[in-house]
């Protein structure tokens, strides 16, 4: 029996009514869950590509591995003020759109490269994408988010991407030690495709300049020159940014720098690997999503401030797992500790971010802020690398952790003593735009 056209049409109009009422799920947290899924997969395999032989691997050692880490990061570097310019100029919705194509493209070049320095090269394309996609779905939640609410929404999105990189590298581990250790990145590269879907459907424009220029409306200048934009809140929270990227740069992706540690110094397999990078997440989920709540409620320094101090303590004890040559229960008590702080920490220097950047430049701001905490995330392999080069055995490793907790310190110091509290709890709702 054929289906009366009309009540078809009204059964679809339910649908896209269910999927507008949940935008934001489906727009920025779908998308968010998709690529950190597909990017974990990647994770554990990263380590034993670099230390193999054969087709798969590259028989490269740890200051080799750390260029893995530090390729994606440069990638992020190169890329952030080019992206700030296109998300203030052509908006945040062609960048949402079209950075997980680009994260698509390089996980499939990747399978197929042939050598190092080209696996290396696939890896920054990835990294570039990585960014643009951060940083337009970070200009859209300032752009229609109160700032009583950014606290729960970006850490919502981190939470989701969390969940994937605990789901991924656990799948992945297994996948990269059963069928071959390039095939996560077949996975990913599906994964990023699909995140393309709900981004093109229900993804609206959210810049200001840009809604004002469709809509025939004549732009209001304002001095957005650097000039007037360095006040001392933002030289501060620059300043920290860097210091916190450094300290936490080495768990990227909930592995980075402490994965090629934990593969040099215990031998273990993409399982192993996997299957830590799972607990840690688990434990660290509930405290991500508690972390917006608080901030939301109670302020941003009252959160920053303790996460810092917590990273940087389990980091020194890290160290001295290193300087020690501890068992393998030491590194895991450390590793739960530090992302344990990580998780703490996850989203609160993008809502402080989000609070001082200003409506008319977020593109430009972002841009810089994003330099400078991709610029402290890079120097954490590159210290970990050099450390690792200059020193041998557990003293460079040591040495290295060292530093990155001596930064997260610094970090807590500068927004404990350097910033005033950016929770406006009675700012006005910003007004809701329309669809791009």
């Amino acid at each position: 029996m054929a289906k009366d056209p009309v009540t078809e049409s009204g059964e679809a109009q339910k649908k896209l009514g269910f999927f507008k009422r949940n935008q934001f799920v489906f727009s920025l947290l779908l998308p968010a869950i998709l690529l950190g899924t597909g990017r974990g997969f990647t994770l554990p395999v990263l380590p034993l590509i670099a230390m193999g032989s054969g087709k798969d691997g590259f028989g490269v050692g740890v200051a080799g591995a750390s260029l893995m880490v530090i390729a994606p990061m440069a990638g992020g570097v190169l890329s952030t003020l080019p992206t700030g310019y296109i998300i203030d100029r052509f908006g945040r919705r062609v960048t949402l759109i079209g950075s997980p194509l680009i994260s698509s493209a390089s996980a499939f070049m990747v399978f197929f490269a042939s050598s190092y320095w080209e696996f290396l090269l696939y890896l920054t394309i990835g990294g570039v994408a990585q960014q643009m996609w951060q940083m337009s779905r970070l200009a859209a939640i300032a752009d229609s988010v109160r700032s009583s609410e950014r606290g729960r929404q970006i850490t919502s999105m981190s939470s989701m991407q969390r969940i994937g990189n605990m789901v991924g590298p656990f799948l992945g581990g297994i996948l990269g030690e059963l069928v071959g250790l390039r095939v996560p990145f077949l996975v990913f590269g599906v994964l990023a495709a699909l995140a393309v879907i709900p981004s093109y459907y229900l993804i609206k424009e959210t810049a200001p300049t840009v809604l004002a220029r469709r809509a025939g409306s004549k732009v209001v200048e304002t001095d957005i020159s650097w000039k007037t934009l360095l006040t001392r809140p933002v030289i501060t929270l620059f300043a920290a940014q860097f210091a916190a990227n450094i300290a936490r740069g080495g768990v990227q992706g909930n592995g980075g720098t402490y994965f090629i540690f934990l593969t040099f110094a215990y031998g273990v397999g993409p399982a192993v690997l996997g299957t830590v990078m799972l607990g840690t997440g688990v434990v660290g989920i509930p405290i991500m999503m508690l972390s917006g709540q608080i901030m939301d409620r109670f302020g941003r320094k009252r959160q920053i401030v303790p996460a810092a101090t917590m990273l940087g303590l389990g980091i020194s004890f890290m160290a001295i797992t290193a300087a020690m040559e501890l068992p393998f229960a030491a590194f895991l008590a450390a590793f739960i500790w530090i992302n344990i702080g990580i998780s703490m920490m996850a989203g609160t220097m993008q809502t402080l971010g989000a609070d001082i950047a200003p409506a008319e430049a977020r593109g430009k701001f972002f841009g810089v802020n994003r330099l400078i905490a991709e610029a402290g995330s890079l120097t954490n392999p590159v210290t970990f690398g050099a450390m690792t080069a200059l020193l041998a055995g557990g003293a460079g490793f040591a040495g290295a952790f060292g530093v990155m907790a001596a930064f997260a310190f610094v970090a807590a110091n500068l927004v404990g003593f350097g910033l005033r509290e950016t929770l406006r709890k009675d700012a006005p709702e910003p007004e809701k735009q329309a669809s791009g």
